[in-house]
């Protein structure tokens, strides 16, 4: 499958399953095999709960956009928002660059071939980029 499939959902904890069964459809449709498919869950799940977690205040959730795409023997997944932004110099979001949280980065970069740590659309919020080879 080459192709592309765009995802964007409240940045609440409720729709990490929706985040998953895409990524799992779109790893299935690719070819990949059931431990690539396991390990993009994963990853996914850290992507967007880091988003929930650290991108909005709780009175205002905002949005998390989740793009998956598969091309050429790579699956290349994005998880943005519009929220704080990046709260340090080492390219992570604020609560794992302060302790806060986890491990989630970490497995991403454990997970993925090629991960991608920066500002979102226009500057603002967060966006991880990650790339698995099938």
């Amino acid at each position: 499958m080459n192709g592309r499939v765009v995802l964007e959902v409240p940045a609440k904890a409720e729709f990490l399953l929706l985040a998953r069964l895409a990524a799992t459809g779109v790893g299935r449709s690719a070819g990949a095999s059931e431990e690539t498919i396991a390990d993009l869950k994963l990853a996914v799940t850290e992507a967007v709960a880091n988003a929930v977690r650290h991108a909005y205040p709780a009175d205002d959730p905002g949005r998390v956009r989740v793009e998956l795409s598969a091309d050429g023997g790579k699956l290349e997944i994005a998880v943005s928002d519009e929220g704080r932004g990046l709260g340090g110099t080492d390219s992570q979001p604020q609560g794992e660059q302060q302790g806060e949280s986890g491990m989630g980065l970490s497995i991403i970069r454990a997970i993925a071939d090629d991960v991608d740590v920066g500002a979102g659309a226009d500057g603002r919020g967060t966006r991880v980029r990650f790339a698995c080879r099938l």
